[in-house]
């Protein structure tokens, strides 16, 4: 999280809303078996696209563009698309 932060494409506030309710849809859709896991990922990316326009359009953010950059982030985040480069980073891609 501390990634999408530092690119600053939208406040704490909208970042942690959009987090929290992609988290919870996510896992909502996940827990009903309707999508097939191999697809969560990209489902998880449209909901917090499609929450970070909510989000922006409630906080009359103008710079909406931004936080739908934001939105997919969240939603890779989510869904763990993070995981693996944040291993390599702290790692230093060096694994033995």
């Amino acid at each position: 999280m501390k990634i999408i932060e530092g690119l600053q494409l939208i406040d704490v506030a909208q970042l942690m809303i959009i987090a929290i309710l992609c988290y919870v849809l996510t896992n909502l859709i996940k827990n009903t078996k309707v999508v097939d896991t191999k697809w969560m990922p990209f489902v998880s990316m449209v909901l917090g696209l499609v929450l970070a326009i909510v989000t922006a359009l409630v906080f009359h953010d103008k710079e909406i563009g931004k936080a739908i950059i934001a939105g997919l982030l969240v939603g890779g985040w989510t869904s763990g698309m993070f995981d693996g480069i944040q291993g390599f980073l702290n790692d230093g891609g060096t694994s033995e």
